[in-house]
């Protein structure tokens, strides 16, 4: 027996070996992990599929397609074919005669696969692809999306390598020299990556490519494809500027503060300063003796950058119209830029949801591996799961190599330090109790607890005042509350939100179009004109009769005007309203310029109610060609012309566009046919200012919706930043107290939210099914629950739960809700206030993204609202504060929540008193 049992002992004992292997146990846990992330995201697209073919939509675009190919099949053959046959071949093919779930099971595999079939729109969506046999046609969906992946990854990848190379190396710089000017200058700044990329892409545009003319405002190529591979580099490079300094500026600034963070807490370390009194050189301490233990924390802050970024990515390629995935999803969806009867392409929808889930699972995945590689504090246990122990102290018992080699080294360094380093005394302070509260009500223990609150709060107040950056946040989100209470109040949305949504154009208007506000001429050396109305009904203008010949009187306006301008007014509208019975009245009309030149304008026969089109019937192409010197700048042709009625404003003999300054005059001089008519008129001559907050292309005062805008902005981040935090809290609470199946299924949850395109699906809801704003939003506030705040919140709670005093509200027999709410809540609340605060500004930025997609209600004037419609009509090259005022007011917002939170949150946080 005993010979047997040694040969059983020698085939247990390699495969025991084999299983303590650390690269088998990494492969093992690795394995589980990617398992895990591809049942996550079959279990997501799985879903997502159902949501599509909610109502048979996706039944019915693959009955479409099995049409067409049966209508390619008769078109080809010329013998008669079975065609009911054939259909119930494809049907079968399809799915399409399967019962729910394995229909749906069917479609899900085929979503993950990205076997969808071809693209309905031929003509939107056909491209040609390269393959080894040249370039082919094509309509299949998975060619289209894959031949757009590279150029996403191309502007995500080359913004990434560039925040890497810019944010490790001035983190490390930042790290050793604390309280510097650049430092500061680093926090002043951090508030900046709380702004969407696309936001900041609006910015840069109107900056660098509208105003400076330095970079193109988007797409890929320019007008004309280039003609070599080196050309094609430079070109893509020249468009790629300025999308890539949008994503950089929207993450550079945290990222470089909280690293900075990071390195400050490790560079005090002892092992650090070991390493420093040896004389090692300082790249190779900050290399390996700071950076090294640090880049977990890195690591993880990158990817939950990264993972953001992957569900905002649509928005940033929508407004650079940039050839990817996240522009090719826009395209696909229906009704998106005005096409009422575009029905969209579902095929590449599902799978560009299904791609941007490969691209977070495998983004989690990466992050996973990096940490073994990079952090030899984690280890793979045999029941394949990571144990991460605490960093801090890790950290504190110095790296295994160096206590090893210089264990003498570092004692006899320590003992010497302690002998020279002064003694610090502490204050005494009164030792806290850690027994829970008492349940009984007491009016002392009320009055001492308000005094200690009043005490706290004042301190806090102190502190505030104290920094510059917190005590401006304060006082702006102050301004920012009470001009909200003040618009409720004085500007009632019943007479004033509604008339600006439901405004009709008036046939006579006296507002410019695309104006600027007024105020903007306190900052200008040469004002820019305002408008000027003048009426013959109410004596600006002049108007006299000539009744000598009772048959036929005549009648003269006179509209005399002082223009001081050096600019050529937006328009000029004249508005005639005649009193007859049967005859209309005929007028002539004469501009006279300050020059004394007389220009006939064009006769007409008048209407009870008329506009006279200046531009119609002034003959510029004949002045302009009589006039050698107007030739040079007066374009008369080609799809942007210049005004006809500038040639009533220009200098004659400037070779440039030139008004000559000074009294204006308009006459209008009609013949009247009845005895009884009258003819009254009134001139505008709209200029390029209007109102305090400009106007829109219908005409329509900003100030509107600029001021409406904020109460539902704030309405937005307060309640949906309440809502969301208050959601993790108790089920971070309930992860960390319960423990067990319900702490895994609440992670597996966070997971799943980390690697569903939650934004993505958000769009497609409110697409094909006409889901409004508000449930939208409320989705993607909801799944954010599942978030980085709930694993924030679980590992407090976490250091909370073997606290001593919850030991003693477990032996008074509390309940686990009491436990929850009186005792663990209460203790984190120093972090939850932040939270609070600067979760406020994404969730406002939050419903200007969705209104980039037009998710937005028409019947409120929010900001993202009035975004949407100035970028769709081209504000950036019309009126720059159509869409900047919106934006202005937007980063006003989030930087003033920003800056008050952080600065509550160094306050609050006990580890961040010292950073």
């Amino acid at each position: 027996m005993k010979p047997e049992s040694n040969n059983i002992n020698n085939l247990a004992n390699p495969l025991s070996n084999l299983t303590k292997n650390p690269l088998v146990r990494i492969l093992r846990y690795l394995f589980r992990r990617i398992f895990s992330i591809l049942l996550t995201i079959v279990i997501g697209v799985f879903f997502t599929v159902i949501i599509a073919n909610h109502g048979g939509m996706v039944d019915r675009i693959a009955r479409e397609r099995i049409d067409r190919q049966l209508i390619y099949i008769g078109y080809e053959n010329d013998s008669p074919v079975d065609l009911d046959t054939m259909r119930r071949e494809l049907e079968e093919a399809e799915g399409l005669t399967l019962s729910f779930w394995p229909k749906h099971l069917l479609y899900t595999y085929k979503a993950l696969t990205l076997n969808l079939g071809d693209v309905w729109d031929q003509r939107k969506f056909h491209m040609y692809i390269q393959t080894s046999a040249g370039e082919v046609s094509t309509l299949n969906s998975r060619d289209i999306i894959l031949s757009r992946l590279p150029n996403t990854m191309l502007l995500s990848g080359s913004a990434y390598l560039l925040l890497i190379l810019i944010g490790i190396p001035v983190a490390l710089h930042l790290s050793q020299r604390e309280g510097k000017w650049l430092d500061k200058l680093i926090g002043f700044l951090t508030p900046i990556s709380s702004v969407p990329s696309w936001v900041l892409g609006v910015l840069l545009v109107v900056i660098f490519a509208v105003e400076l003319k330095l970079f193109p405002a988007g797409s890929m190529y320019g007008l004309m494809p280039p003609v070599s591979r080196w050309e094609t580099i430079k070109t893509v490079a020249y468009h790629l500027v300025l999308p890539v300094i949008a994503i950089v500026l929207s993450l550079v600034f945290q990222l470089i503060f909280n690293w900075r963070t990071f390195l400050l807490i490790y560079s005090d370390e002892d092992y650090v300063t070991l390493a420093k009194s040896m004389g090692l050189k300082k790249r190779t301490i900050e290399s390996k003796y700071i950076l090294r233990p640090v880049l977990p924390y890195m690591l993880t802050s990158f990817a939950m950058t990264l993972v953001g970024f992957w569900q905002t990515i649509t928005a940033l390629e929508f407004f650079f119209q940039w050839p990817g995935i996240g522009k090719l999803y826009v395209d696909a969806l229906p009704n998106f830029h005005g096409e009422a009867m575009y029905r969209g392409e579902m095929s590449l929808v599902i799978g560009i949801v299904v791609l941007f889930a490969y691209i977070l699972g495998i983004t989690v995945l990466l992050l996973e591996f990096l940490y073994i590689l990079v952090d030899p504090r984690i280890r793979i246990e045999s029941q394949e799961q990571t144990t991460y122990k605490n960093l801090r102290k890790a950290a504190n018992s110095r790296p295994h190599l160096l206590k090893r080699l210089f264990s003498k080294q570092h004692a006899q360094l320590s003992q010497s330090l302690e002998r020279t380093q002064p003694t610090k005394t502490r204050l005494s302070q009164p030792k806290r109790h850690t027994e829970p509260l008492a349940i009984r009500f007491s009016i002392a223990t009320l009055k001492q607890t308000l005094v200690n609150f009043r005490a706290d709060f004042q301190l806090t107040l102190a502190e505030i005042y104290r920094s510059p950056g917190s005590y401006l946040g304060l006082v702006m989100v102050l301004y920012l509350i009470l001009i909200s209470i003040a618009v409720v109040i004085f500007i009632p949305y019943k007479t004033v939100g509604r008339e600006w949504t439901t405004i009709k154009l008036t046939e006579n208007p006296t507002k410019a179009k695309l104006a600027q506000p007024h105020w903007i001429n306190w900052f200008r050396k040469d004002p820019l004109p305002e408008t000027i109305i003048l009426d013959s009904r109410n004596g600006s203008a002049v108007k006299q009769f000539n009744r000598a010949t009772p048959e036929m009187p005549l009648v003269s306006i006179d509209f005399a005007f002082d223009y001081p301008y050096t600019e050529f007014p937006g328009e000029i509208g004249l508005y005639i309203q005649a009193k007859y019975i049967e005859k209309s009245p005929f007028l002539s009309f004469t501009w006279i310029t300050p020059d004394g030149r007389e220009f006939r304008l064009k006769n007409s026969a008048v209407t009870r109610s008329m506009t006279y089109n200046f531009d119609e019937n002034i003959a510029s192409r004949r002045e302009v060609q009589a006039n050698e010197h107007w030739k040079k700048w007066f374009v008369t042709s080609g799809n942007y012309p210049t005004p006809a009625y500038y040639v009533l404003f220009a200098n004659p003999v400037a070779d440039e566009p030139e008004i000559i300054p000074g009294k204006y005059t308009l006459r209008l001089q009609g013949t009247l046919f009845e005895q009884d008519s009258d003819l009254d008129a009134k001139m505008v001559i709209f200029g390029l200012v209007e109102g305090w907050g400009g106007t829109d292309n219908m005409r329509r005062d900003l100030i509107v919706p600029v001021l409406w805008g904020l109460p539902f902005a704030l309405l937005i981040g307060v309640l949906g930043s309440v809502i969301t935090t208050l959601a993790s809290l108790f089920i971070a609470a309930a992860s960390a107290w319960r423990g067990g199946w319900v702490d895994e299924l609440i992670q597996r949850a966070i997971e799943a939210n980390l690697i569903i395109p939650i934004m993505a699906i958000g769009v497609l809801l409110y697409a094909y099914y006409f889901f409004n704003l508000w449930l939208v939003l409320g989705l993607i506030i909801l799944l954010n629950v599942l978030g980085s705040p709930t694993k924030a919140f679980r590992a407090a709670f976490l250091q909370v739960k073997e606290a001593g005093f919850i030991e003693a509200a477990r032996a008074y027999g509390a309940s686990n809700w009491r436990i929850i709410s009186r005792y663990m809540i209460p203790r984190i609340l120093p972090v939850v206030i932040p939270q609070i605060i600067t979760l406020i500004p994404s969730l406002v930025f939050l419903e200007a993204t969705l209104a980039i997609f037009n998710i937005s209600d028409p019947r409120y004037p929010t900001w993202g609202r009035v975004i949407y419609s100035a970028l769709r009509y081209g504000a950036a090259y019309g009126s720059r504060f159509w869409v900047l005022e919106p934006i202005a007011l937007m980063l006003l917002t989030g930087l003033a929540f920003v800056m008050l939170g952080f600065t509550l949150n160094r306050l609050l946080n006990p580890h961040l008193h010292d950073v």
